[in-house]
């Protein structure tokens, strides 16, 4: 191990590594037997595949993992980017992990441009750079309740975020790199998050292929990264929303760029328009980047114009095979029954609910395009699933949706409901009802429900309060007629008279009988 300066001996990196599937797919393609620098915190099983083919050297400034990752064979310098000396030149820098965790507080704080600079320096003449750039305006910031201006954790003494001097949208991204002399081979938006993407798609890709396909597989893997996760709004919906709207490299998570200086190199990345992991090696909620020898699947147009998808990399005991072939079009139907849920256009309900039970089911709304009237599973890898329909009016429910039938306030009535408006079996087999969503912008919306509710019951009880008001005053009304009436000296000499005349009357019956 050799120490550069700047390198702290008692701290550790406290955020996650950069690594995951599409990483490992995209140092891969590096050139074999090339010189590389590993600048920054990057997942051990992307640096091990790496050194399968390549000179290894981390730049790493904390020394215990310095010390760690040295005694697994790998060079290591241990410092941190200013006091690395231009006598270090490499063919490839990786800073996969950004340019945030390079500098220290024992040595010169760069920003994202002197730290890029410094960058360029270590890579020799038609050298590559393998950079990621984290989006402070992505998706994943704007979910994020935990997100603010001040500093976190032990590694963010300087939390300058969308004030640093990284640039703020893709082409700005290019344009300070060719600013800087450095070509760009391949650009492409990420997400859910920076340190370990699970979808890669190109500008050109997000704006120019078919939208409502890639915004259904943008939701699909959102939903996977955020699963349990507590968040200020449903980021599946903001994240298809930006796709189709043609915002999504805007609102990425981060850019990852491929970029050489010259001349050119002879071997330049050559990666297709998409890129995304198999739901087979997509990590838990709560636990480390997937594994860099993950399902792969790569998405391209073809001859025709029609988007199809490859397995670029299998994984070991799953087939995969399905996934070849064309890319289906259409939209999610989980997002077209909520529209039509939102406008109570039941007709459109129903005719989605009835397609969708005699087509696909045993396949769950969130994986099911629809294009006019053909119902098609969006991952074929997805194993089949039980009482679909449920699930759906959990989502309905703990989503805060508004639905055509507001007093069904329990899953089990719901889905009784959509069972009935698909043509099943009113039977719904039992289950638990979901818990509370952990979206906060769905808690509002319950909250609204339920204050709507609060004031309907608050109204009906004021009318029910006022009519019993006002028949106890037509009642005491009565009662003092009655007790005015019966204790009158008129009213008794009435009462008397009134008797002696039908004693009478009745002698006379007789006396003429």
């Amino acid at each position: 191990m050799e120490m550069v300066g700047g390198e702290m001996p008692s701290f550790t990196e406290d955020r996650p590594r950069a690594g995951g599937a599409l990483f490992g797919h995209l140092a891969a393609h590096l050139p074999a037997g090339a010189e590389v620098l590993v600048a920054g915190p990057h997942d051990d099983a992307l640096i091990d595949a790496l050194a399968g083919r390549a000179t290894v050297t981390c730049l790493l400034r904390s020394q215990p993992e310095a010390i760690e990752l040295e005694a697994r064979g790998v060079r290591v310098l241990c410092g941190t980017l200013p006091k690395v000396t231009e006598a270090e030149r490499y063919d490839v820098v990786v800073a996969l992990d950004g340019l945030g965790r390079l500098c220290s507080v024992e040595g010169p704080q760069l920003d994202w441009a002197e730290s890029l600079q410094a960058l360029k320096r270590l890579l020799r003449p038609g050298g590559t750079l393998l950079l990621a750039v984290e989006n402070e305006l992505g998706v994943h910031k704007l979910v994020d309740p935990s997100s603010t201006t001040s500093a976190q954790d032990d590694s963010a003494w300087r939390p300058l975020g969308e004030f640093d001097t990284k640039p703020g949208n893709p082409g700005r991204l290019a344009a300070r790199l060719s600013a800087e002399g450095l070509a760009i081979d391949w650009l492409g938006a990420a997400w859910p998050s920076p340190e370990a993407p699970t979808l890669i798609a190109t500008p050109n890709a997000l704006h120019d292929g078919p939208a409502d396909a890639l915004a259904a597989v943008t939701a699909s893997a959102t939903a996977r990264a955020y699963a349990g996760r507590p968040v200020l709004s449903d980021p599946r919906r903001l994240a298809a929303a930006a796709v189709r709207g043609g915002l999504g490299p805007e609102l990425a998570a981060a850019w990852i760029v491929a970029a050489h200086r010259a001349p050119r190199p002879a071997a330049v990345l050559s990666l297709p328009p998409v890129l995304l992991t198999a739901p087979v090696a997509s990590r838990d909620a709560g636990e480390g980047p997937a594994a860099a020898d993950g399902a792969v699947i790569g998405l391209a147009p073809g001859r025709d114009g029609a988007w199809t998808r490859r397995v670029l990399h299998e994984v070991p005991g799953h087939d995969l095979s399905a996934l070849d072939g064309p890319l289906p079009r259409g939209r999610l139907l989980e997002e077209l029954l909520l529209a039509a849920c939102l406008r109570d256009d039941l007709p459109i309900v129903r005719r989605l609910l009835t397609g969708w039970a005699s087509a696909l089911p045993d396949a769950t709304a969130d994986n099911v395009v629809v294009h006019r009237d053909t119902y098609t599973v969006l991952d074929p890898s997805v194993p089949p699933q039980a009482d679909v329909i449920r699930r759906f009016a959990e989502t309905l429910l703990g989503g805060g949706y508004a639905h055509p039938w507001p007093a069904a306030t329990d899953v089990r009535t719901l889905t009784t409901i959509l069972h009935g408006a698909a043509g099943l079996p009113d039977d719904v087999p039992p289950g638990e009802d979901p818990p509370p969503p952990d979206a906060r912008r769905e808690h509002e919306e319950q909250i609204r429900a339920l204050r709507r509710q609060l004031a309907d019951a608050a109204s009906r009880a004021q009318w029910y309060e006022r009519e019993l008001d006002r028949r106890d005053s037509e009642l005491r009304k009565a009662r003092m007629q009655i007790a005015a009436f019966s204790g009158s000296v008129g009213f008794r000499v009435a009462k008397l008279g009134y008797g002696v005349a039908r004693k009478a009357r009745n002698r006379l019956r007789k006396g003429l009988s």
